[in-house]
């Protein structure tokens, strides 16, 4: 059993990692339920146990997007050493920050480490808002500065901001300000209830509805920013895509939760979580391998095969979407109960979404010369123009993807404006 789970298992795209509780803002929806101080606590991993944690990570998933958060990770004086050793092992280091403590020199340092991006969180188009969420005055102008900052430095930047009903009418605002900063991406998380968000008042079934399909036309409407909705999959519901289908930069594997299959997260005490905002512990990576803890934990191997309960399960979009399962666990107190945020019920005229096929066995390879260029695009669009590419290739019969198919080939949306501003495309 040990063994075929071990063959299965998928490898992760993404890790977040929280390395440390501490943090200069006080926010009210803090999932982690941060402590506002200068210091890293005594039960936090040391930088040789953190290097540690890099080594495991880098040699489970590797490429992946390794996304160092908090807390503040600017408080921890060794983040630099970490970045460094998550690159040198082929991993795509992006911090996770509030933006208020990066200023020219440290975004520089971080750069020269190897951070391939930054992600700053802006809650909203001015001042106000941001503030009293983030419970520190001034701490807007003070993320701005910082975001300022890591594009003068170099890095990809994203911007990102946390959805409420006070705010949810700033999208295009919002989308205004990104561009203005020059941001790559911008993404929209909907709110968990968990840690200090459990005080927060989360959206109605129909105000999702409603700012989703406002997410999509944005994206329509901006084709050089890439527009996401985090912690929302029926948002490919409402695009009308299906498992393994991409259109107009929503790739196939951006379907469903991604919570134990391409994705964990990683406390600062380097416990294992299927996601932040699911408080299950599968492991330690201070006292078990990494490798084991994935490939094998019980709860993992559930969240890749199991249905889930209720109308999720019964749905026409139970495998493309299938619902959030940190919303589920939230509202319900399992895991594995229907989304109680999505409106939609199946109708009776359709029949419950089957398995999807599996893909296609004709592999796309990569020459060295294009896989090492693939590997110079910012690591959060790397994956996209991936497999973009690798599907223009298996539309035109090829069997490899070489550097002249690349430069013939830029991807029409958010990837190539990236792309422009790094350099990246022409080699």
């Amino acid at each position: 059993m040990a063994r075929q789970a071990a063959a299965t298992a998928p490898v992760p795209m993404l890790v977040s990692w929280n390395v440390t509780r501490a943090c200069n803002l006080a926010c009210a929806h803090c999932y982690l339920d941060a402590s506002r101080r200068s210091r890293n606590a005594r039960d936090e991993l040391d930088t040789a146990a953190a290097c540690r944690v890099v080594e495991q990570v880098a040699a489970l998933a590797p490429g992946a997007m390794l996304v160092l958060s908090g807390g503040e990770p600017l408080l921890r004086r060794d983040l630099a050493r970490l970045v460094q050793e998550a690159a040198a092992r082929g991993l795509a280091p992006v911090i996770g920050t509030n933006g208020t403590l990066l200023n020219e020199r440290l975004a520089g340092r971080l750069r020269l480490a190897g951070a391939t991006g930054v992600g700053i969180s802006l809650d909203s188009a001015g001042a106000a808002f941001h503030d009293r969420l983030r419970g520190v005055p001034g701490a807007w102008r003070a993320a701005l500065r910082g975001a300022r900052a890591a594009r003068g430095a170099g890095m990809a930047l994203l911007v990102q901001a946390t959805l409420f009903e006070e705010n949810r009418g700033e999208l295009a605002a919002l989308a205004d300000l990104a561009e203005s900063l020059g941001a790559a991406a911008l993404n929209f998380f909907f709110l968990v209830c968990t840690g200090r968000g459990a005080t927060q008042t989360d959206l109605t079934p129909a105000a999702y509805e409603e700012t989703l399909a406002r997410i999509a036309r944005l994206q329509r409407e901006r084709p050089r920013l890439i527009i996401r909705a985090r912690c929302a999959p029926y948002l490919r519901r409402l695009l009308g895509l299906r498992a393994g289908e991409g259109a107009g930069g929503y790739a196939g594997w951006s379907s469903a939760c991604l919570a134990g299959r391409g994705y964990f997260r990683i406390t600062p005490r380097g416990e294992v979580t299927p996601c932040p905002y699911i408080p299950y512990v599968v492991g330690n990576m201070t006292t078990e391998a990494l490798s084991a803890i994935w490939d094998r934990h019980p709860l993992l191997l559930r969240l890749r095969t199991e249905r889930p309960a209720g109308k999720c399960g019964d749905c026409d979009f139970r495998y493309s979407c299938g619902g959030c399962r940190a919303r589920a666990l939230a509202q319900h107190g399992e895991l594995f109960a229907e989304d109680p945020n999505c409106l939609y019920v199946r109708p009776p005229e359709t029949q419950p979404e089957p398995p999807p096929a599996p893909p296609p066995r004709r592999a796309v390879h990569w020459e060295p010369g294009a896989r090492a260029l693939l590997g110079r695009i910012p690591a959060f669009v790397r994956a996209l123009a991936k497999a973009r590419l690798e599907e223009r290739a298996a539309r035109e019969g090829r069997d490899c993807v070489t550097l002249e198919f690349m430069r013939a080939h830029r991807p029409p949306i958010g990837v190539s404006a990236s792309m422009d501003g790094h350099r990246t495309w022409r080699g």
